[in-house]
């Protein structure tokens, strides 16, 4: 039999036959045991949990049994299908990384909660409202309410956590009704007078004419049980106008409210459960405890003789009047109920003065002729995730009911505890909205009951920082709480199936090495700070460097799978046999080989050691030592590539005295003025991406002669002078903020560099993803070098700095005046103005900051970002700029180029231009996302958030182009992640 006492009430235009749907109204009695017996630390026990047929209550008999059916079909959540095992958490991430699937921490399984590693290495706990498993023998069983025969006489159900025992039939001086726990955490519940053998359905027993025309009807939950009286006709009222039930309980005591509600204390005076104020109603329309037709029930907590100072009994007086009234339809419901545990939901409706935590059901909008409705879930402060860094976070609800398949919105707020007393009139803080979904199901086959996912990842995430709660809670709300198509249901965590549940992915904060890609990326800075020098060789030992990462990290990941690797090879994808390779070792080795090799004179011993220490002790000597062979090889074949590159040359180059043409400043040679004959790392030559020429000049007569030259070197003399006045504070600051030629200082492509990682750190990219951001930036600035010294040495304009070209008669310009007192605004540790030792068009650190922008744009698919920069320069100590475009930043180097003195604008614009060729280059021809004709299986998640969020992630650092998630069933919340 399947009770419907929780449908809306008929309405115009309502489905045919919903109106006419039997409400057998009840007397439900729930008890369950404290939530600290037999729990293991750090659970909470959820408070009564309702069947799971009842999860269709609100829906129409065919979607109930649908619904049911559904239920039914729903998998056991711990050690799904493709799920490992492992006794403790080190031991997990191992397998999970080796095993490259889910593995389950057996050692955190609670009643309510399982926690897996993830292949990833983060971790990820499902956290039901209500157990889902108990221990028996010493064994986890999965709970499961049905009611069977005992050999005894008696009925009991299959596996229940509280040893749930019911009558099996007793004499004419009746007995104890329902049994739950043993010893000193024994509720037992009794029945004065004669109780039939019962008629046995799933998890429902049903004592047939107890009293004349009156039912007695018990429901196994999870965790305890309901107890209802079912008046069947009018001839039944007589008999039900006193009904005593005793409640018997190791010192038990109860106290009355103010509201009509009772508190249960045990023996130590805790608190322990809770008898909310009684009601009944009767069939004319309307859910458990919120029905149209209403009356108060009369309660007396009476104890019983001297001789039993463990029980009271609860004597009930139900409404006269109500049952006599003419227009009281029956069946009738009597409606006490008694809980006992720590988990708690409820709901509140406008005008509504009654307790309705004990309902099954979660009430969100207006239902018609009501006033509208809000509800709160509570979920206990769980260990697992204090102080971790909640990655993904999804409040799992079973939609049952709603008024259309319409798509109505509803919202998931972040509030304040209720209570038992909670009503319309005192709800607790809603403090911020965190989710707003428009999912609406349960109404018909057309949007039929099923899971439905918000993402409260930022909730969540608050939640893991709090040190000092117990207890937090979610309210849920309708967005229009005045139309009655909003109006929803769902199962609350009283359901013995389909209670709400959190699925949330965490990862441990990180440690000084969380992300060894961003360390050795230090110490690239730091090694550039102590051998200095021109930025083209410091750029090759980066792009070197990063390289060789992403092959070693790439062969790595690649060994869990093939779907698991970063995408095509930069050189070599290396092997491995045996153990799968840690991607950190390997990360480690990759740089420190080459570092080591090009820097012969510096020792990176402790820069190495330093790292290794930061591997987990959970990664075995067989995992590290084949990630270290894997790095070594990686940059083995970095270094070998790179041999005979063009990057050692003998070549000097002292300029020409001739107008025009670059010529020391300072007597230094011109620095590195082969570097653009060096083999690229992804351009087929320096040349391919070379300028047209200032204002598209090719020959030095033609420039010096031009109007647009004139007005190039008249605005540098203006604004770039050490004594400008033109030049503001602001742009000042700029000038030497972006500076940093000084030896000491990370030069362009470390400051760079330093902001690839805050960017980075702001998005929180992961390990994966910033292996090829750090390759494609080095790649692109790399070859930026070599395109500019290209454009610098290799044409027929290598152009003298503004320094010599104001200071200096000669140019044949008449627009143009000498000024040999002229200075540029640039200077060194002591205060002496310098122009940089090489040719000035194109800019160094425009190509540069070119390259950077385009790479950085196409990495994360857009070009608006805001973020705050910091610089190395001596003489702009302390000094960050706030920028809010990559290429924004990019405009602002070059251009600070110009303020400092030693550029013309052209150099700027030209050389943005000519490293943004550079860097698309690179993101379409190096480090390609994997490729699939077709769909390809990653990984089965269990929730649709969950799917979502890899699936994003895996785009979103170019390692696949497209993802999709598909349900397994709407039974559950599993999906299905694709990729090609």
């Amino acid at each position: 039999m399947q009770r419907q006492a929780g449908l809306p009430r008929s309405r115009p235009g309502q489905i045919p036959g919903r109106g006419a749907r039997l409400r057998s109204l009840a007397v439900p009695l729930s008890v369950l045991l404290l939530a600290e017996a037999g729990l293991a630390a750090g659970a909470a026990l959820p408070a009564a949990a309702a069947p799971a047929a009842q999860a269709a209550k609100a829906a129409k008999p065919a979607q109930a049994a649908q619904a049911a059916q559904a239920a039914k079909a729903a998998p056991a959540r711990a050690g799904g299908a493709g799920a490992g095992t492992a006794p403790d958490e080190a031991s997990a991430r191992t397998a999970a990384a080796a095993q490259e699937r889910q593995v389950e921490v057996l050692g955190a399984r609670t009643e309510n909660t399982t926690v897996w590693a993830n292949p990833d290495g983060t971790m990820t706990m499902e956290a039901h409202a209500g157990p889902v498993r108990f221990k028996r023998n010493g064994a986890w069983v999965d709970v499961d309410a049905t009611l069977v025969e005992a050999a005894d006489g008696s009925v009991r159900a299959k596996a229940h956590p509280r040893g749930l025992k019911l009558s099996g039939g007793t004499g004419s001086a009746g007995g104890d009704l329902v049994t739950l726990g043993s010893g000193a955490r024994t509720v037992t519940l009794g029945w004065k007078g004669k109780l039939p053998e019962p008629v046995l359905k799933g998890h429902r027993a049903t004592y047939v004419n107890v009293m004349p025309a009156t039912d007695l009807v018990v429901e196994a939950t999870r965790t305890g049980f309901e107890q209802y009286l079912v008046l069947k006709d009018r001839s039944a009222a007589e008999r039900v106008e006193d009904v005593a039930l005793p409640l018997r309980a190791k010192g038990l005591d109860a106290v009355r409210g103010a509201d009509g509600s009772v508190t249960l204390t045990d023996g130590e005076d805790r608190t322990v459960g809770r008898i909310p104020a009684p009601v009944m109603w009767d069939s004319a329309g309307g859910k458990k405890r919120t029905g149209g037709h209403r009356a108060p029930v009369g309660l007396k907590i009476a104890g019983r003789d001297a001789g039993d100072a463990d029980g009271v009994e609860l004597r009930l007086s139900p409404d006269r009047d109500f049952l006599a009234d003419p227009g009281t339809t029956y069946p009738v419901t009597v409606d006490p109920a008694v809980y006992l545990g720590s988990n708690f939901d409820t709901s509140v409706r406008k005008g509504f003065s009654e307790d309705l935590s004990s309902s099954i059901a979660l009430l969100v909008g207006r239902e018609y002729g009501k006033e509208q409705a809000r509800s709160f879930l509570h979920f206990p402060q769980y260990d697992a995730i204090l102080g971790k860094e909640i990655l993904n976070a999804e409040l799992n609800l079973y939609a049952v009911w709603s008024d259309t398949c319409t798509p109505k919105s509803w919202e998931v707020w972040d509030t304040g505890l209720a209570s038992s007393s909670t009503r319309w009139s005192n709800q607790p803080a809603w403090r911020a909205k965190v989710a707003t979904s428009t999912e609406t199901l349960g109404h018909s086959a057309d949007c039929a009951v099923q899971w439905v996912h918000s993402d409260i990842t930022d909730l969540v995430g608050k939640w893991a920082k709090k040190t000092d709660a117990t207890q937090n809670a979610v309210g849920l709300r309708a967005t229009n709480e005045t139309e009655y198509e909003s109006f929803k249901i769902f199962a609350s965590g009283d359901d013995v199936a389909n209670a709400p549940s959190l699925l949330v992915t965490y990862q441990t904060p990180a440690d000084p090495v969380k992300d060894h890609v961003e360390y050795w990326n230090d110490v690239l800075l730091a090694t550039y700070r102590t051998v200095g020098g021109p930025p083209g060789p410091l750029s090759r030992a980066g792009a070197m460097m990063h390289g060789a990462i992403y092959d070693a990290a790439n062969s790595a990941r690649c060994a869990e799978g093939a779907t698991r690797c970063l995408g095509a090879p930069y050189l070599v994808k290396v092997p491995s046999t045996g153990a799968v390779p840690d991607i950190n070792s390997a990360i480690d080795h990759a740089a420190f080989g080459v570092l080591d090799a090009l820097y012969p004179d510096l020792d990176f011993d402790d820069d190495i050691a330093n790292a290794r220490s930061s591997i987990p002790a959970a990664v075995t000597a067989e995992q590290r030592a084949a990630g270290t062979s894997v790095g070594q090889q990686a940059a083995a074949a970095m270094l070998n590539a790179r041999q005979a590159d063009g990057s050692v040359s003998g070549t000097v180059y002292n300029g020409s005295e001739t107008p025009g043409f670059w010529r020391p400043t300072d007597g230094t040679p011109g620095d590195t003025p082969d570097w653009g004959l060096v083999k690229p790392f992804a351009l087929t030559s320096g040349s391919q991406f070379r300028p047209a020429g200032p204002a598209g000049h090719t020959t030095m007569a033609g420039l010096l002669g031009s109007s647009a030259y004139a007005t190039q070197v008249n605005e540098v003399k203006d604004i770039g002078g050490a004594e400008s006045t033109t030049r503001t504070a602001d742009q000042t600051r700029a000038a030497l903020f972006w500076a940093n030629d000084l030896n000491g200082t990370y030069k362009p492509p470390g400051q760079l560099f330093e902001m690839t990682r805050i960017v980075s750190d702001r998005n929180n990219v992961s390990l994966e993803g910033n292996v090829k951001l750090f390759a494609l930036a080095a790649f692109s600035m790399a070859d930026a070098a070599i395109t500019a010294w290209d454009a610098k040495y290799r044409t027929e304009v290598d152009l003298w700095r503004p320094e010599s070209a104001i200071r200096l008669d000669g140019d044949g310009n008449a627009a143009t005046t000498a000024d040999p007192d002229w200075q540029p605004l640039s200077q060194d540790y002591n205060g002496a103005h310098f122009s940089p030792a090489f040719p000035a068009y194109i800019s160094g650190h425009a190509t540069f900051a070119g390259a950077w922008a385009k790479a950085m744009e196409q990495w994360f698919r857009t070009d608006s970002m805001t973020f705050t920069a910091t610089t190395d320069d001596p003489n702009a100590v302390g000094v960050t700029r706030t920028f809010t475009s990559f290429s924004g930043a990019a405009a602002e180097d070059a251009q600070g180029r110009v303020w400092l003195g030693v550029h013309y604008s052209w150099d700027g614009t030209d050389g943005v231009t000519a490293g943004n060729r550079v860097a698309e280059h690179v993101a379409v021809t190096k480090l390609k996302p994997n490729q699939s004709a077709d769909w390809t299986k990653y990984e089965d998640l269990r929730n649709l958030a969950g799917c979502e969020a890899v699936g994003r992630k895996l785009v979103a650092e170019h390692r696949w182009s497209s993802y999709r998630c598909e349900r397994v069933t709407t039974a559950n919340t599993d999906h299905v992640l694709y990729v090609k």
